[in-house]
């Protein structure tokens, strides 16, 4: 049967601190009955262009197509998304916290939901971005547009705005282990004021971003041959017991431990994929 083709890159070395990824997913011959896509929470918002149909979203037990360019705030929750007809649809991967370096937005106004494009940047800005994407011809050209549009909006008054790095800094390389008190303490803040940094650049609490980080860390290290020894990882990873990692893995990935990826869909695989999320949170 015939799947989505997905496409990535690394960004260049400016957009690199605050830029996780470009990617591409594609499928140009029209296919009706896409399979649904599962997207698990990961910390890392994100910047889609749809360029051909929109995708709809699962919301209220109804679907609600997409916006044609938006931004995805920091997920609490798994998106259940489904593909139109025809597929091509650009993604600008954020590191965790780093679109305030880019748009003038408070995060908590974006959680899980999407946020047009145009209300962040005005009309001219995102037709400009999305025209220069479908001038290019190759996935290359077209992460290089992106990246360009991009790379333009940055500046030094925004960098000012990421408040919350070095507590996101700290809590993934602890993977998450780590209580948001020890957090505050090592950086000599109050931990009301580690909690309004997360609400600014996160739109989420710290406790919850630490869960995130808790689920991803297993995930990068649950491939098909380790799903048996789930419990295993999961204590590795600083969860309490078998309860604990079953409950996470059922709010925030929709889904047990033992379900193989390849469930989440034809795109969402590739976000849950270990080597991926290694990369990420584990620095390897």
């Amino acid at each position: 049967m015939p799947s989505l083709r997905y496409v990535e890159r690394p960004p260049g070395t400016v957009l690199a601190p605050y830029l996780e990824c470009v990617w591409e997913v594609s499928d140009l011959r029209p296919r009706s009955g896409r399979p649904v896509e599962r997207v698990v929470p990961d910390g890392c918002p994100e910047l889609i262009v749809h360029l051909e149909d929109r995708f709809a979203r699962r919301v209220g037990g109804r679907w609600r197509v997409q916006p044609r360019l938006f931004l995805a705030g920091t997920l609490t929750r798994p998106w259940l998304l489904r593909a139109g007809p025809r597929v091509r649809t650009l993604g600008m991967r954020f590191r965790a916290g780093a679109p305030r370096a880019f748009f003038d937005l408070a995060m908590a106004a974006a959680t899980d939901r999407e946020e047009p494009l145009s209300t962040l940047v005005g009309a001219a800005s995102a037709g400009a971005l999305i025209r220069g994407l479908r001038s290019a011809r190759t996935n290359d050209r077209r992460f290089a547009a992106a990246e360009r549009w991009l790379a333009a909006r940055l500046d030094s008054r925004r960098l000012g705005r990421l408040s919350a790095a070095p507590a996101i800094g700290l809590m993934v390389a602890a993977r998450g282990t780590v209580p948001v008190e020890t957090v505050a303490r090592a950086l000599g803040w109050s931990r009301r004021r580690v909690e309004r940094a997360f609400r600014r650049d996160l739109g989420i609490r710290p406790k919850l971003f630490a869960r995130i980080l808790r689920l991803n860390a297993v995930l990068a290290t649950l491939d098909e041959a380790d799903r048996a020894r789930a419990v295993d990882l999961a204590l590795d990873a600083g969860y309490f017991d078998q309860a604990h990692l079953l409950r996470d893995f059922r709010d925030l990935a929709g889904r047990t431990p033992r379900a193989g990826r390849d469930g989440d869909g034809e795109m969402a695989r590739h976000f849950t994929h270990p080597e991926r999320l290694r990369a990420l949170f584990l620095g390897e």
